[in-house]
């Protein structure tokens, strides 16, 4: 490791221990709120140029094969958190030589699952686009599959992508990840417009343009892991052994776990939509979309705080560690509060822009505004897991991050859909994060107290 190289990782450690703590967490949060929402737009851009195809089907099948693409992108940030924990917890303990070894058995992971997941994929495609909640309409199975069929092959890209991304961002480098992130979905952005309307490829040149935009983003991002002060990946270091691989699992179950009990959800919700009708597939397809737009932004600055929680943990700084929370939970509930008011404000614009189809626009716009009744109350119930994963405390953060979009929701949303028919599509959500952060208030006050030798009333000095 060169001089230079380790006088930037000396800077680092000190900027996150002692650095003036607001204005740090602003700077370390600006590339990743930036590549939220860039993500967040990038997740649109497909459905936004197929619905000017003006399909319904067409528009929905992008909602389910997202679903796909969800469970792809919860394996690689599994991976990509798990190592990239360990690596920050390691940086902060000064082991350099333990951190590099951990990024190239994450990268080297993401590689093989990869592979499998592509050979498996292409030869269970029917099934697969069936399962995802495409089997309910013969044209809508017909369109999932021909997306489907070129998307499986982004998924070793999407895999790396997710794993060398984390890795960086959660190592301090956040900059060097944010350009890898930006410029490979830069490139998707521009050719899905060229790709689906003007060569004439419809929803196959989605699937191309994503596929182009991965490859590029996994080359910009792996050359970033080469730029003074990050973590390199040196795949000859990549000695695969239970030590790593249990790390890995462990430390990235959290995100996992979330994220795959969500894609478990999407497809549960996207059965159950589509059981009452394609329109209604596409509306909660637009709806989730335009949400996300202000959970991007939440996340994005959660991912700020998230190095300093973790390299602050390694170096026993439990009251900077408090400090960084509670600033970062104010800062989140505003974004929250003036997002709610946007969005509601703007919903008739935003959903419009997705669909042309009156009913379709009605009930997505509908859904939309029911499901923003929590929406500024959320922000405790994101962080609070992002803190318990970066302290160790895996399982406690597993229990808070799969109850939103998981183990609430899937109860909620089938009885909702019992009792209430297709009006219940407007008010799962809700219910399903309202009883999410309650119990999120339970177990954060616990572990406040316990592990960070938290004040008698946990929550309250949070906010």
């Amino acid at each position: 490791m060169g001089k230079t190289d380790e006088n930037k990782r000396e800077q680092r450690y000190k900027l996150l221990t002692t650095g003036n703590l607001y204005p740090l967490l602003i700077k370390m949060a600006i590339p990743s709120m930036i590549g939220m929402i860039v993500s967040t737009v990038y997740n649109m851009t497909d459905t936004y140029w197929v619905a000017k195809l003006d399909d319904a089907a067409l528009t929905a099948s992008v909602g389910v094969v997202f679903t796909f693409v969800s469970v792809i992108q919860a394996i690689g940030f599994w991976f990509g958190y798990g190592s990239g924990n360990y690596i920050s917890r390691m940086l902060g303990k000064k082991d350099n030589e333990k951190a590099e070894k951990m990024a190239a058995v994450g990268v080297c992971l993401a590689i093989i699952t990869g592979i499998i997941f592509l050979l498996i994929g292409l030869i269970l495609i029917k099934p697969l686009s069936a399962l995802l909640g495409a089997g309910n309409d013969e044209v809508l199975l017909d369109a999932t599959i021909k997306y489907l069929r070129i998307t499986i092959f982004s998924v070793p890209f999407m895999l790396v992508s997710n794993v060398l991304y984390n890795q960086l961002r959660l190592s301090g480098g956040a900059g060097s990840s944010m350009i890898g992130l930006l410029l490979g979905m830069g490139v998707n952005m521009i050719l899905d417009p060229l790709f689906i309307l003007s060569f004439n490829m419809g929803i196959e040149g989605a699937a191309y343009a994503s596929l182009i935009g991965q490859v590029i983003g996994v080359a910009v991002l792996f050359y970033g892991t080469y730029k003074p002060g990050n973590v390199k990946v040196d795949l000859r270091k990549a000695k695969p052994d239970l030590f790593h691989i249990k790390e890995i699992l462990a430390g990235g179950a959290p995100n996992f776990c979330r994220q795959g009990i969500s894609s478990i959800s999407s497809v549960v919700l996207n059965n159950v939509a589509g059981g009452f009708s394609v329109n209604a597939l596409a509306a909660i397809t637009i709806a989730t979309r335009v949400l996300y737009i202000a959970y991007a932004l939440v996340i994005g600055f959660g991912q700020g705080f998230q190095p300093v929680c973790a390299m602050n943990y390694g170096a026993k700084n439990y009251d900077r560690i408090k400090k960084a929370f509670k600033l970062t939970l104010i800062t989140v509930t505003g974004f929250l509060v003036i997002s709610t008011f946007v969005l509601i404000l703007l919903k008739t614009s935003l959903i419009g822009a997705f669909t042309n189809e009156d009913e379709v626009a009605l009930l997505a716009g509908n859904m939309l505004e029911k499901w923003c009744v929590i929406l500024p109350f959320m922000g405790y119930y994101i962080l609070i897991g992002m803190l318990l994963q970066n302290i160790g405390r895996f399982a406690m953060a597993t229990s808070v991050t799969t109850l939103e979009n998981g183990f609430c929701l899937i109860p909620v949303l089938l009885i909702c859909g019992l009792v209430m028919g297709e009006d219940g599509l407007l008010w799962f959500k809700p219910i399903a994060s309202g009883i999410s952060l309650i119990i999120s208030i339970f177990i954060g006050t616990y572990a406040w107290r316990k592990y960070l030798g938290g004040e008698k009333n946990a929550v309250c000095n949070t906010i």
